[in-house]
């Protein structure tokens, strides 16, 4: 945790997060902090938010009674949040879902991550997968229930609900990724998702503001968030890319680099928190 944010005894405080969520947050206390994601329906309808957090007051405390549960097995991993309740298509067998974490084409990501596939079988059980071909990386689509499969629109592969090949040229099954259920939320693992954010009172300015430092991923689309309490959902709130420029921007594009938002603090009482935004598509 940088010394600037533990020399204010504030209570105010910083979360990370990547956005692929209805809404996905993962949180940690600071650099090599355990990290985990955590929810709301209400700020992004059928999308998700990831991503890494750290407290500048109660911060353990505030991870063990809010965020305990979803741990990456891997500090460089990162979890999806998903509510399955928010996604019609899951609510039976056979249903499916692809969320993009960047944009794709069928032909590949622009950016980082493929997107990940979210298969139901039977009960509560759920498949999840990166959706690259094993064939020559194309992006697989949904399953089918029609088709009985996921049928790469590259060159026909098809893929059970499993990610096992039914029928090539596909090699090998697609690349499975962790996942836990608790009957509301499913809990997806996604190697090198995992990130963190450093955070810095502001002196320039006639109005005090607060820095947020955090890494990018070329082509993630990245918001602020800011929740009142830790029971709170949270909501988008506008920021500034210079330390006095004005607070209006809503998106931030990634280009694989570091980068700082600054926003206004208008009470010393919260959260902070980054999101990537992550949709169905």
């Amino acid at each position: 945790m940088p010394s600037s944010v533990s020399r204010h005894h504030e209570r105010l405080n910083i979360v990370n997060t990547l956005s692929g969520q209805a809404n996905t947050l993962f949180e940690g206390e600071g650099p090599g902090a355990r990290r985990q994601a955590a929810l709301s329906r209400r700020v992004f309808l059928k999308s998700f938010v990831i991503g890494t957090a750290f407290s500048s007051f109660a911060g353990r405390e505030w991870f063990a009674t809010v965020v305990a549960d979803c741990v990456p097995s891997v500090p460089t991993a990162g979890i999806l949040r998903v509510k399955v309740g928010d996604f019609p298509a899951l609510q039976n067998e056979n249903g499916s879902v692809r969320l993009a974490i960047n944009s794709f084409t069928m032909n590949g990501p622009n950016g980082t991550f493929y997107p990940v596939l979210v298969n139901r079988g039977a009960g509560n059980q759920f498949f999840t997968m990166r959706t690259r071909c094993s064939h020559s990386g194309c992006v697989v689509p949904p399953f089918s229930a029609a088709a009985a499969a996921s049928v790469c629109p590259c060159h026909g592969s098809r893929y059970d609900l499993d990610g096992s090949v039914l029928q090539g040229p596909a090699p090998s099954p697609l690349t499975q990724y962790p996942n836990s259920f608790d009957g509301t939320i499913l809990c997806i693992e996604i190697p090198s998702l995992g990130y963190s954010v450093t955070g810095s009172s502001v002196q320039d300015g006639s109005s005090p503001r607060f820095s947020l430092q955090f890494p990018t991923f070329r082509n993630a689309q990245y918001q602020v968030l800011f929740r009142q309490s830790t029971m709170d959902p949270g909501a988008a709130v506008p920021f500034a890319t210079t330390p006095t420029g004005s607070a209006t921007n809503t998106v931030l594009s990634g280009t694989g680099s570091p980068v700082t938002a600054y926003v206004d603090r208008t009470t010393d009482v919260g959260f902070f928190s980054v999101a990537i935004k992550a949709n169905p598509g």
